[in-house]
């Protein structure tokens, strides 16, 4: 897919929400006000001659240099501000830059899509003020990240999710550079920002709370970006959502049989909720994070059962509460 069209990414929008992923449940957010702007610090940065010019940049946003560029890290300011001056002049990362701003021309696309998902917070959560949202530039993690997310503060390093067709990618396994895409930014800043309203029990270790957890974080995204698809949401292809659906009972049961909802163990866990290829434990057809879409399932059939809203779920902490209440069986 190209990027280098806003009316192509449009396009591309439009299909996916159509395809067969229902968004009747959305609620009215038509007299709800929300205009959000993007501020584009990355054209900024490369505007930026001298080193002078690049610290007083450093501290014309502060939050931008703590939170995206951790400058708390370093020993001194200059060491952060030579590692930006070499970053802005090097002729590859220029290269870089200069794809990356033919893929985003504007960013009024992100900026509506945001726009809907925070009406849809402020419906849900009426006191909610949105993050001040800023566009950046890293080198692919060379000075600072991909996403940073907060109650205050947004940060997107657009040069990592160009797509397929750019000519330096983020490097990180093929089953994890798939979601660097345009249409991944928005969902992965509200599952982030979800965490504000994910109320969890800190003291409960087990697998079921992490499944919870993570299932809350899904079934919120969705309720926040309703015409999501389920494969931009649990960043699955459609032929994992496919075996994921086909094997619930042979997942669960596997679950059940080696006695997993209740296991703290931190080498066990992640084999079903960490970034893994597949589940081999299971079957190596099994795509990985497996444990987070159960507990989307576990999330989404206690929301059914109970008629819980969507502020009700996420204040719910207890998970063997929440899954007792499910009574989820595939």
């Amino acid at each position: 897919m190209k990027y280098f069209s806003i009316i192509i990414y449009l396009f591309s929008i439009i299909l996916f929400s159509c395809r067969g992923d229902s968004c009747d449940n959305s609620p009215d957010i038509s007299g709800i006000s929300m205009e959000v702007s993007i501020q584009r610090l990355d054209q900024e940065m490369f505007e930026l001659d001298n080193k002078e010019e690049i610290s007083a940049f450093l501290d014309k946003y502060p939050l931008m240099a703590e939170r995206f560029f951790r400058a708390n890290e370093f020993p001194n300011d200059s060491i952060l501000v030579n590692e930006i001056d070499k970053l802005v002049n090097d002729p590859y990362v220029d290269t870089l830059f200069q794809q990356t701003q033919q893929a985003f021309p504007d960013l009024l696309t992100l900026e509506n899509e945001f726009a809907d998902a925070f009406r849809h917070i402020k419906y849900y959560y009426p006191d909610f003020i949105p993050p001040k949202i800023y566009a950046a530039f890293s080198a692919l993690g060379t000075v600072g990240a991909d996403l940073f997310v907060s109650d205050e503060l947004i940060v997107i390093s657009l040069e990592h999710f160009l797509g397929e067709d750019a000519r330096f990618r983020p490097r990180v396994y093929d089953y994890i550079l798939s979601r660097y895409r345009p249409e991944y930014i928005v969902p992965n800043c509200v599952m982030l920002l979800s965490n504000k309203w994910n109320a969890t029990d800190m003291q409960d270790n087990t697998l079921l709370a992490e499944m919870v957890y993570y299932g809350k974080s899904y079934y919120f995204t969705k309720k926040m970006i309703p015409c999501l698809p389920d494969t931009i949401l649990t960043g699955y292809t459609e032929d994992e959502i496919a075996i994921a659906k086909e094997n619930e009972k042979l997942v669960w049961s596997h679950f059940i049989e080696n006695e997993l909802l209740y296991e703290t163990s931190h080498d066990i866990k992640p084999r079903y909720v960490g970034e893994r290829p597949n589940v081999a434990e299971i079957n190596a057809k099994i795509p990985g994070r497996i444990g987070r879409w159960m507990g989307w399932q576990i999330v989404n059939t206690y929301a059914d059962k109970t008629d819980a809203s969507v502020t009700e779920v996420m204040n719910k902490n207890n998970a063997q509460e929440i899954f007792m209440q499910a009574k989820y069986k595939p």
